[in-house]
């Protein structure tokens, strides 16, 4: 495939130049085309989704022609295509929306779904409707941009991954289709006015995850990954469904403007009636956003492409959980229910503090750099699942400012972190590229290498020389995740810890355990990014694939660049404008107003109690200092002699290799090494649990079906077999024996009616 060598932005430039005059036209006059950015919300969802099929026919008839393979890219500048205008069209509506241009007060209906009438409870028939509308506020305009921003640029890194192995070769079209269809659930499920439309776009990514993990179906691994990624999900899938009947039941809707507009309904609902569903609810959160004890799908899905790690990291799947709880809110801070709620939101809070620090100790001994990464995010979600914990239990106990500043850090977490990680997916994967290619260069084709593992750590080592701008991309995107002053991360993880810790402040004393993980998970946090980090870039090469590395391929380094440009200085913006209140607020008075570094600083994550400011500089200590220093001892080192790597990140490198060696043999080789290894034996334990309880009900369920069921039906195709042959006997084809039937029933039929008279 070297055709595909073609510089990029010649492909690209049409794309560009089509997205910058539509976006152009709708800013100046969007009467050009009669509706505001409101009304062309639903294109968001209708393009991707139109164009999906069309990828998917088109590459299947014209499968192995050159204009498809090479200048379309086997479909991945049509589905590119197809996210810049999703892009673009977003952007308009954040435009709108701080312009307060459209009416985004008014939840449009697209249109009626099911029409159905409900008999009341006087008797009478109501007409209603399963309708489908748009829900815009700063929240779903928020991970909005997150999703099609980041959809966007993994679509732009996928095409140079994925078209440059033979491996995908001539079925890319099921990639970039699938891929599109997974956007399509995500865009869906953020901007559905309801929660059965929220659900039903829900279970699209649940599809499109099982397709896209199990995209090289033809290995055992990937093919087990998909059914445990599927199955998984589903678990907690059942819990949501169940969740919303009994929510439904309560409130005969389903829609966001029904529940959120009068959540007591005039007094007919209490607290204590939300607490099942919304606990049901919450379960389903748990398994789309891989917490415990739904968590042990997500290190799996590292077998589906290194693109299809990004965005269920980063854009879409995971970031689903994390929504609905967003979504669900407004109910805890409804001021009826004061108090009813509040073991609820300890739970959130427990759940994440929990799964920060199991993932975080896993993290510790994992060598595969997409399994670090995979573990990476279950800790950065469990942080953001307490923060929201955090700012469901102050506004269920009335403290609704505080309620605001924790909201608003978790959902800046979910931002800062989603822009990081999709980078750093992106960088592993341009590591593991280039590590294969070079391992192909090194031994050649002839299958004697096949065991070579490129995602292998210990296979890499001194590649910060080798891969300047994937290396600058990797540190970056880690400083963000470890929170690094004023990088990314910084600005939300530090608020997430002071606000988990101010909860226990103001007598929330339960939290005080999850409080403590996430603070000793932030040290955690800062030693295995580090590790990663040395262990790929610093010290000397470890196998000859590695010492003939080069960042060579096309379309993969444009996206690192822009992600690395929004990480390092994204947050430090975003903070500086209260980004943080902006998300926590009212859709209605939520605005951005400039207040300055010092003052974020010191009064959204730094506040004036003492405790918290000791809090915020034991985290900022443990994950900037401690963490890192000791990754450094272990996994540091100069580059070999001779090898000289960017200015950006050099410094980086000889200063892991003026600290120091510590050997780390014995620690690696023992039982608590071992049990990490071996992800704590919770997988071994579900495997267990299922071989002996629910294995032997699909064996019992199995014979039911084809003893019983199929007993059944293959009785009743005997019998008709049976009886069909006994008829045919009569059917003799002779004009008299016809005759003589007819007289016959006539005269039975003439009995019959005359006794019945």
């Amino acid at each position: 495939m070297e055709e595909q060598s073609k510089p990029e932005w010649n492909l690209l430039l049409p794309i560009l130049a089509l997205v910058s005059f539509l976006f152009v036209i709708l800013r100046i006059n969007p009467e050009l085309i009669g509706f505001d950015a409101s009304d062309s919300s639903f294109l968001i969802i209708a393009v991707p989704l139109v164009v999906f099929p069309a990828i998917l026919i088109i590459g299947q008839v014209f499968k192995g022609k050159d204009w498809w393979k090479y200048q379309l890219k086997e479909g991945g500048i049509v589905a590119l295509a197809a996210l810049a205008i999703t892009l673009a069209l977003t952007i308009w509506l954040i435009f709108e929306f701080f312009a307060d241009h459209a009416h985004f007060d008014e939840q449009g209906t697209i249109f009626d779904w099911i029409t159905f009438d409900l008999r009341l409870e006087d008797n009478t028939l109501n007409e209603s409707a399963f309708s489908f509308g748009i829900w815009i506020d700063s929240v779903s305009l928020t991970v909005l941009f997150v999703a099609a921003f980041l959809c966007f640029l993994i679509c732009w890194f996928a095409i140079g991954y994925m078209t440059t192995d033979s491996i995908n070769e001539d079925r890319n079209h099921r990639f970039f289709g699938e891929f599109l269809l997974f956007s399509v659930g995500m865009f869906g499920m953020v901007l559905a006015d309801s929660f059965l439309w929220l659900f039903i776009f829900w279970e699209i990514m649940g599809l499109c995850s099982y397709l896209l993990i199990g995209f090289y179906w033809e290995k055992p691994s990937a093919s087990a990954a998909a059914k445990k990624a599927f199955l998984t999900t589903r678990v907690g899938d059942v819990f949501l469904m169940v969740g919303l009947f009994m929510l439904y039941d309560l409130y005969h809707s389903l829609e966001f403007a029904v529940i959120f507009g009068d959540p007591t309904l005039g007094g007919a609902v209490h607290g204590t009636d939300l607490q099942w569903p919304l606990f049901f609810m919450f379960i389903g959160c748990v398994g789309k956003s891989a917490q415990f004890p739904l968590h042990v799908w997500l290190p799996d899905a590292m077998e589906g492409p290194t693109p299809v790690s990004a965005l269920i990291h980063a854009a879409t799947m995971v970031n689903a959980g994390l929504y609905l709880v967003a979504r669900m809110f407004p109910l805890f801070s409804e001021h009826h229910f004061e108090g009813d709620l509040s073991d609820l939101a300890m739970l959130i809070a427990w759940v994440g503090g929990i799964t920060a620090c199991m993932a975080a100790f896993i993290a510790f001994v994992a060598n595969d750099i997409k399994r670090v990464l995979a573990y990476s995010t279950m800790s950065q979600l469990a942080y953001i699942f307490t923060g929201l914990g955090a700012a469901c239990w102050f506004a269920n106990e009335g403290h609704h400012h505080l309620a605001t500043v924790a909201f608003g850090a978790a959902l800046f977490h979910l931002f800062n972190h989603a822009m990081a990680k999709g980078m750093l997916f992106m960088a592993s994967g341009s590591v593991i590229h280039e590590m294969h290619h070079a391992h192909e260069h090194v031994h050649g084709h002839d299958g004697d290498h096949h065991d070579f593992d490129a995602q292998d750590m210990r296979n890499m080592g001194g590649l910060a020389s080798k891969l300047p701008v994937t290396s600058i991309a990797m540190m970056l995107g880690s400083m963000s995740i470890i929170g690094i002053p004023l990088i990314g991360g910084f600005w939300s993880k530090e608020g997430i810890i002071g606000q988990a810790w101010n909860v226990y402040l103001h007598g929330g004393e339960l939290i005080l355990f999850p409080a403590l993980l996430v603070l000793a998970t932030a040290g955690m946090t800062g030693f295995y990014m580090s590790r990663m980090w040395f262990m790929t870039f610093a010290g000397k090469p470890k196998t000859e694939a590695a010492k003939h590395v080069r960042e060579n391929t096309p379309w993969i380094k444009t996206p690192l660049v822009t992600l690395s440009l929004v990480t390092a200085f994204g947050g430090i913006l975003l903070a500086m404008f209260g980004f943080q209140h902006f998300l926590g607020e009212d859709p209605d008075t939520a605005h951005l107003a400039s207040h300055g570094l010092l003052y974020t600083l010191g009064h959204a994550f730094l506040p004036a109690e003492t405790t918290l400011k000791l809090v915020g500089w034991t985290a900022i200590l443990l994950s900037a200092g401690l963490g890192p220093f000791i990754a450094a001892r272990m996994h540091g080192g100069r580059l070999d002699d001779g090898e000289a790597a960017t200015p950006m990140v050099s410094w980086l490198v000889d200063l892991s290799g003026s600290v120091g060696h510590t050997d780390v043999g014995e620690l690696a080789e023992g039982g608590f090494a071992q049990a990490l290894h071996n992800r704590l034996y919770i997988d071994d334990f579900y495997e267990y649990l299922i071989a002996k309880t629910i294995l032997p009900l699909a064996n019992i369920c199995a014979w039911i079906d084809k003893n019983w069921v199929d007993g059944v039906i293959k009785f009743i195709e005997s019998g008709s077999q049976s009886t069909s042959t006994w008829i045919r006997q009569f059917t003799t084809g002779r004009a008299s024996d016809y005759l003589l039937m007819a007289t016959v029933g006539m005269l039975v039929i003439v009995g019959l009616l005359w006794g019945a008279v």
